[in-house]
C-alpha cells in the first residue's frame, strides 16, 4: 500500500503521523464538501481520498433551495443542504439569463418557460442547462418531467387554448417536438401541477390527484395513456403525494381525521400499499401553517430521502430517511432549519429540488470557473 500520511503537531512540536489506512478512516468522516479540495493536496491525498469514499454508505441526496427574485431579471441564489454533514451550502456560481421564473413539477427537475424559450436543466447541481423552441401550447402550470430520453410537458393550458389536455414531448435524439395522446379527461379539472403530483419509472410518468388518488401513467414509447386507478391505502387520505422510489413509489399520505402524515411503498405494477412510517407528532406540527393548515405541502423524494415543506410558511423542512429492513417504523426523521427564513424570504420565490450530488460531480462544478462554496450556518 503506497505511503499516506497526515503530520500533527503536538504541544512540545513533535509531528504525529497518520497514514494508510488510519488516514482514509480519518477522511471517510469528513464532509464531501471537504473531500474535494482535500483530494487536490497531492496524488496521496488524492489516492487516500478515493480509498476513504469506500467507507462511505451510499450518500445522501441533497435538498436544494433556489431563492430567486420575482421581478426581471430573476436574479438567484442557490443553497443546498448535505444530511450527511446537517449542513447548508451557499453556492455561488456564474449568473446566466433568467428569462423567467423558475419551476419545478419534479424532484430533480429544473426548467423556465416562456412564449420564445424553454430551457431545463437535471443535472445533480443545475451547472448545465439546454436551451430549446417553447412547446406548440402556451400553458402557465403544467406537468413538466423528464422520462428517459425525453421531457414530458402535460396540461397547464391557459382557458382560450382548444385542449387543457395537451401533451407534448420533446425528444433529445431527435430535437424535436412531438404532441401525443391528451391526458385522460377524468383529469381536465385537475391539469396542473398544482392539483397533481408526480413521478417517474421505467419509461413511464405516473400522475395522482392529490385530493383523490386518481392515478394515470403515461408510457414514453407508446406516447399514451393507461389506467385509471385509485391508490387505496386501506385507510381514509384527503392528500396523496407520491415520489420514485428504487423501481416502486412513495406515497406519503395525509390522514384529516387523526392530522398524520403517513408513508407506503407503492408497487409500480399493481399499486399495492405497504405502510412503511409514520411521522411523528412533533414533526406534523413543524408542517401546519397558521392560516392554511395542511393546504400546501410540498414532497420531494429522491432515492430513500423524503423532504417534506409548507409552501405557505417554510420555516422548516421535515426529513424522512427510509433505512434498511422497509417495514414500519423503518424511518428517521428529523427537521431542517430554512436558511434563508430570515433572508427576505417574502420577498423571493423559493423553488425546491432535491438530487444525488456525488463526488464526482462536486469535484467536476469546482473545477468550473467562479464556482464556489461556503458553509452557512443557520
Amino acid at each position: 500500500m503506497a505511503r499516506k500520511e497526515i503530520r500533527l503537531s503536538s504541544h512540545e512540536d513533535e509531528e504525529v503521523e497518520i497514514h494508510g489506512d488510519v488516514l482514509e478512516v480519518v477522511l471517510s468522516y469528513v464532509p464531501l464538501i471537504d473531500l474535494v479540495p482535500a483530494s487536490n493536496v497531492s496524488k496521496s491525498w488524492c489516492s487516500a481520498v478515493a480509498s476513504s469514499l469506500r467507507h462511505l454508505k451510499k450518500l445522501k441526496p441533497w435538498l436544494i433551495l433556489h431563492k430567486q427574485s420575482t421581478h426581471s431579471p430573476y436574479a438567484s441564489i442557490t443553497y443546498t443542504y448535505d444530511p450527511c454533514s446537517n449542513q447548508w451550502i451557499k453556492v455561488s456560481m456564474p449568473s446566466m439569463n433568467f428569462f423567467s421564473t423558475l419551476k419545478s413539477s419534479q424532484s430533480n427537475f429544473l426548467y423556465m418557460m416562456s412564449s420564445s424559450k424553454f430551457s431545463f436543466s437535471f443535472d445533480p447541481l443545475n451547472s448545465t442547462w439546454c436551451h430549446v423552441a417553447p412547446p406548440l401550447v402556451w400553458r402557465t402550470d403544467p406537468i413538466v418531467a423528464r422520462v428517459g430520453d425525453s421531457v414530458v410537458i402535460a396540461g397547464g393550458v391557459c382557458q382560450f387554448e382548444d385542449d387543457p389536455l395537451a401533451v407534448e414531448v420533446y425528444d433529445f435524439n431527435t430535437r424535436a417536438w412531438c404532441t401525443c395522446e391528451s391526458m385522460p379527461e377524468s383529469l381536465k379539472e385537475s391539469a396542473a401541477s398544482a392539483w397533481l403530483s408526480v413521478a417517474t419509472t421505467k419509461g413511464k410518468l405516473i400522475v395522482t390527484e392529490k385530493k383523490t388518488g386518481v392515478t394515470h401513467w403515461f408510457d414514453s414509447e407508446t406516447k399514451s395513456w393507461s389506467g385509471q386507478f385509485n391508490l387505496n391505502p386501506g385507510q381514509p387520505v384527503v392528500n396523496y403525494y407520491i415520489g420514485s422510489y428504487e423501481d416502486d413509489l412513495i406515497l406519503v399520505g395525509f390522514c384529516n381525521n387523526v392530522e398524520q402524515f403517513k408513508i407506503w411503498k407503492v408497487s409500480a405494477e399493481n399499486f399495492y400499499c405497504e405502510q412503511i412510517g409514520e411521522m411523528p407528532l412533533a414533526f406534523v406540527e413543524k408542517l401546519k401553517s397558521e392560516c392554511f393548515g395542511f393546504s400546501s405541502i410540498n414532497v420531494l423524494v429522491a432515492r430513500n430521502f423524503v423532504y417534506m415543506y409548507n409552501s405557505w410558511e417554510v420555516e422548516e423542512m421535515v426529513v424522512c430517511e427510509l433505512t434498511s429492513g422497509g417495514g414500519i417504523g423503518s424511518c428517521r426523521w428529523w427537521s431542517v432549519p430554512n436558511v434563508v427564513c430570515r433572508d427576505g424570504m417574502l420577498k423571493d420565490r423559493l423553488v425546491f429540488t432535491c438530487s444525488e450530488v456525488g463526488f464526482d460531480e462536486l469535484h467536476r462544478v469546482m473545477k468550473m470557473d467562479n464556482w464556489k462554496f461556503e458553509v452557512v450556518s443557520t
